[in-house]
């Protein structure tokens, strides 16, 4: 894909998502549920975090549940990293876009360790453990943004726009980079993924374009400094902006692992 094209294609996606979402407000019949736990076409899919709050909280395990949560894993585990928070998660659109008034007002330069994001996954966990309450159905902006859409109601998007106006004003991304436990839940999957960005050395000729635009940049630092084959950190959001503006082509997506 050339110039621009990966963008292009991912907000494609994204909005797709947004309009699959709104469906079942023109009567279509394709899509029921939400990002939690959907059917789409007749297949049962359900979001992992969600699966395992309610295991770890009623202690029940549902067998349906388990094999339409193994779906979603295993789909997203091939296309690697965290490809649901830059290519379909709703609220990923809403903190693009801020990203974006962010470097136009120059705001907002503080980064948060990614790091966080595992211990907001953990503490999700906990508290659905010891409470058998899925906190994170309860809080999820994404959730928030699902209702929204599909009650037509903008009430639900008050803590969207607390995020948005965070980003801007406090961090850069702040929620999908350090927060958000489903981002860290799948950036402990994509970690594994055989589908990586590939990277070579010979190529590279150190300009920092990627760095500029990669909004995880410590996932390409370990391929920079060490002249690694791969990226092979699991937060990478595939949102392939490296690949867009490396003058040299030295960014790629390849399969299989190398070292």
């Amino acid at each position: 894909m050339n110039f621009k094209t990966w963008t292009i294609a991912r907000r494609c996606v994204q909005l797709a998502m947004i309009a699959l979402l709104a469906s079942p407000l023109t009567g279509l019949s394709i899509f029921s549920g939400n990002l939690a736990a959907a059917d789409l076409l007749g297949l049962p899919l359900a979001d992992p975090l969600a699966f395992l709050q309610v295991l770890l909280g009623s202690r029940v395990l549902v067998w349906s549940y388990l094999v339409s949560a193994l779906a979603v894993v295993g789909f997203y585990f091939l296309l690697g990293g965290r490809s649901f928070c830059g290519w379909v998660c709703p609220v990923g659109l809403f903190t693009e876009l801020a990203d974006r008034l962010r470097k136009r007002l120059g705001t907002g330069q503080t980064t948060l360790p990614l790091r966080f994001n595992r211990w907001a996954l953990a503490l999700v966990l906990v508290v659905a453990a010891l409470t058998s309450v899925p906190l994170f159905e309860v809080l999820s902006p994404i959730g928030m943004v699902g209702r929204a859409i599909a009650f037509g109601s903008l009430l639900p998007l008050l803590l969207v726009s607390v995020i948005v106006l965070c980003e801007v004003v406090v961090a850069q991304r702040v929620w999908c980079r350090s927060l958000c436990p489903l981002g860290g839940l799948y950036a402990l999957v994509g970690r594994f993924s055989p589908l990586r960005v590939g990277f070579r050395p010979e190529r590279c000729t150190h300009c920092n374009d990627c760095l500029q635009v990669c909004p995880v940049q410590e996932v390409l630092l370990p391929s920079l400094e060490k002249g690694a084959l791969q990226v092979t950190a699991g937060d990478c959001t595939r949102c392939m902006a490296c690949q867009e503006v490396c003058p040299a082509k030295a960014l790629t997506i390849n399969a299989g692992y190398h070292s």
